[in-house]
C-alpha cells in the first residue's frame, strides 16, 4: 500500500474552499487504497471558537489519521499583514519540528500553497523520506499579495518568491485548481507535462442538494454572497449595489462570510444605514449551501487586478452546485468559466449601474433563473465531480509508483 504525508495548513474541519479541498482529496486518496497521514494546524479559521460547535465534527474516522499542531505565539487570523506573517513562519517551523520527528517514511509527501512559507516543511519531508512531492497550487501566492496591495515589503516578498521558484522546481507533479495558472508556473521553469489540473469539486451527495430546498416565496427576491470576505473579493462594490437597489423593497441582500474584512464590510454597511443586506455568521458547508439554495440569485465578485484573471473562485462551482443563476463581477477564466456554462450574466463594464441591471434582469424573469440555474447545475455535474477529478491526481501517483 503506497502512502501519503499531507502537509497542510487548512483541513477538515475548517470552513473555506481549502479546507474543503484538502479534505476531499484525503477521503478520494483513502477510498483509493492510499494510506495517508496529514499534519495540520489546530482549526481555527477564520477563528478557534466557531470549532468549539460539534455541527462542524461531522466525519468520525478521520481524527485517527491527522496529526494536529497548535501555533501559540501569534494570533492566527488578524487584520495585521506583519502579524499573519509571523504566524506563517512559526506554523513553518512547526511544520518542520514535527517532520524531523516522524519516524515513518512515506512515498509521496503532498503539500498546498498558499501560503507558501510552510511548504518549506515539505522540501525537508521529501529530502528526508526521498519521496516524491505533490505540490497543490490553489492560488498564486505571494503574487497575489502583491494584486491586492496590502504589503510590498521587498525583502519578504524577495524571500517568498525564492521560496516559490524552489517548491515548483523541487516538485515532482503539480496539481493546479484553475487552468490559468499552468502558463505562470511553466514560466517559473517546470515542464508543462509535470502540470495536473483539479479544479474544486463536488461530492455525489452535494450535488443532490438543488431541488431539496427552493426559495420560499418569488415576493421577496434574495441575492446572496457566499464564502470568504477578504482582500481579493471586491465586496464594497455588492454594498454599493445594494444602497443604490434600496428603493426596490423586493430584492434583499445576504452576505455568509468570514475571513480579513468581515468587520470593515459591516462597518461599511451600518455606516451607509442599509436595511436590505444582512450579514450571516459563518456556518458549516452543507447548512451553506442550504442557504444558498433558498435563494434566487448568486454573487461573485474580484478585484480588478490582472493576478485574479486567472483565478477560478470555488464559490462558483458552489453555486452551480445548487442550480442559482449567478451575476459576476469577474474577468478572465472565471468570466470564461461562466460564460462557457451559460449559468449566468456577467457585468462587462465591471460597474455598479451594470451589476444593478443584470440583478434587476433576474429579478423580473423567473424563467431565465430557471434556465441559467440548470444549465449550470448541468455543467457542474459534467465537469466537477471528485470522484472523476481525483483519477487526475491517482492516475499520477500509481504511473510513478
Amino acid at each position: 500500500m503506497k502512502s501519503v504525508l499531507m502537509i497542510v495548513q487548512n483541513f477538515y474541519p475548517e470552513i473555506g474552499s481549502a479546507g474543503n479541498r484538502m479534505k476531499n482529496i484525503y477521503l478520494h486518496l483513502k477510498r483509493n487504497g492510499f494510506e495517508v497521514t496529514v499534519i495540520t494546524l489546530k482549526p481555527s479559521y477564520p477563528n478557534q471558537s466557531l470549532y468549539q460547535d460539534t455541527k462542524f465534527w461531522d466525519e468520525d474516522s478521520i481524527e485517527e489519521d491527522v496529526i494536529r499542531i497548535k501555533p501559540d505565539k501569534v494570533k492566527r487570523y488578524t487584520s495585521n499583514m506583519g502579524k499573519r506573517l509571523l504566524h506563517y513562519l512559526e506554523a513553518m517551523w512547526l511544520f518542520i519540528y514535527t517532520i524531523i520527528r516522524l519516524e515513518k517514511k512515506y512515498d509521496y509527501v503532498f503539500a498546498t500553497t498558499p501560503p507558501i512559507f510552510p511548504t518549506l516543511a515539505a522540501l525537508i519531508a521529501k529530502k528526508k523520506m526521498k519521496a516524491k512531492l505533490i505540490t497543490d497550487v490553489r492560488d498564486l501566492w505571494p503574487e497575489s499579495l502583491i494584486g491586492v496591495g496590502v504589503f510590498n515589503n521587498k525583502w519578504v516578498l524577495k524571500i517568498a518568491f525564492f521560496l516559490e521558484r524552489k517548491l515548483y522546481r523541487h516538485s515532482d507533479f503539480i496539481i493546479i485548481n484553475s487552468p490559468g495558472f499552468r502558463d505562470y508556473i511553466v514560466a517559473k521553469g517546470v515542464k508543462e507535462e509535470a502540470i495536473q489540473f483539479i479544479p474544486n469539486s463536488l461530492t455525489a451527495d452535494e450535488l443532490t442538494l438543488k431541488n431539496l430546498l427552493t426559495p420560499v416565496s418569488e415576493k421577496v427576491i434574495k441575492v446572496v454572497y457566499a464564502g470568504n470576505i477578504g482582500l481579493a473579493q471586491d465586496l464594497k462594490k455588492l454594498i454599493a449595489v445594494a444602497e443604490k437597489l434600496r428603493e426596490h423593497k423586493q430584492i434583499e441582500f445576504s452576505m455568509i462570510g468570514y475571513g480579513y474584512r468581515i468587520s470593515e464590510v459591516e462597518k461599511e454597511i451600518s455606516s451607509r444605514g442599509l436595511t436590505n443586506i444582512k450579514m450571516i455568521n459563518a456556518m458549516n458547508r452543507r447548512v451553506t449551501l442550504h442557504e444558498v439554495s433558498t435563494s434566487h440569485i448568486a454573487y461573485v465578485s474580484l478585484v480588478e487586478k490582472e493576478v485574479f484573471n486567472k483565478v477560478l473562485p470555488g464559490k462558483i462551482i458552489d453555486y452551480m452546485c445548487v442550480g442559482k443563476p449567478i451575476v459576476g463581477d469577474v474577468d478572465g477564466r472565471a468570466k470564461k468559466m461562466l460564460m462557457e456554462a451559460k449559468c449566468g450574466l456577467v457585468a462587462e463594464s465591471r460597474n455598479v449601474d451594470e451589476i444593478c441591471q443584470h440583478i434587476l434582469t433576474m429579478a423580473s424573469n423567473p424563467a431565465l433563473r430557471e434556465e441559467l440555474g440548470e444549465n449550470g447545475h448541468r455543467y457542474a455535474k459534467q465537469h466537477f465531480q471528485w470522484s472523476k477529478n481525483i483519477k487526475g491526481l491517482i492516475n499520477v501517483m500509481e504511473a510513478s509508483g
